[in-house]
């Protein structure tokens, strides 16, 4: 959540670079029907086998991946965990 927040160059780049992938996937919708959280779509379909995430905070995660794999995490849980922890975040 911090990164859509406090919105940084480099964690941007990548957040667009996985919307494109996003946009182009069959789990992508903007019904909130298939969002896990009505109200924050774009979503990864959960009625299709998505997570349900809001992809506008997924994007964002660095410890996050696609649930089909369409794209990576950049850090382990532990890793971002340990960096929110010496920002004090």
């Amino acid at each position: 959540m911090k990164n859509s927040v406090f919105k940084k160059e480099h964690i941007e780049d990548i957040a667009k670079e996985r919307m494109n992938v996003c946009h182009a996937c069959q789990l992508y919708t903007t019904d909130d029907a298939g969002c896990m959280i009505p109200g924050t779509h774009p979503c990864c379909d959960q009625r299709q086998g998505g997570c349900g995430c809001s992809l506008s905070l997924k994007i964002r995660s660095l410890s996050s991946e696609c649930p089909l794999g369409k794209w990576k995490a950049e850090l382990t849980q532990e890793e971002e965990d340990a960096i929110n922890q010496k920002l004090n975040i």
